[in-house]
């Protein structure tokens, strides 16, 4: 094979880079009150987006417990704080947030569209000591 039928066999071969950067990326989710990433291996970070203009950021890595009740809603225990969020039609961004793709979970803003849709009402931070 010759220096020249090297280059061209290489030209035809998929691009590594591309095969793993395609491998990486999937279908993403959003919506009013939540977004998921579409990267599986983004580092994550749950940004939690009060109705006020206040934000607080988690850590996945801090979170110690994911609860989901049709009733109480979601519970995200953690180290440092422990998040109940209250609303219609939760079970998508619970199913997101066990899979750690959430990016951000904001709360009422007064707008809700859609009475069959997920809405979150309200998202309450406890602060643990």
């Amino acid at each position: 094979m010759t220096f020249r039928d090297r280059l061209e066999q290489g030209r035809e071969r998929p691009n590594k880079t591309e095969a793993i950067i395609a491998a990486e990326i999937e279908d993403g989710y959003s919506c009013d009150y939540f977004a998921t990433d579409n990267i599986k291996s983004l580092p994550a970070c749950l940004e939690l987006r009060l109705p006020d203009g206040k934000s607080e950021g988690l850590p996945y890595s801090l979170i110690t417990r994911l609860t989901y009740n049709t009733d109480s809603g979601i519970l995200i225990k953690s180290s440092v704080i422990n998040v109940k969020i209250t609303g219609r039609f939760l079970r998508k961004l619970y199913d997101y947030l066990t899979a750690y793709r959430v990016r951000f979970i904001q709360g009422n803003t007064g707008t809700d569209p859609e009475e069959d849709e997920l809405f979150v009402n309200e998202i309450t931070i406890e602060e643990l000591e």
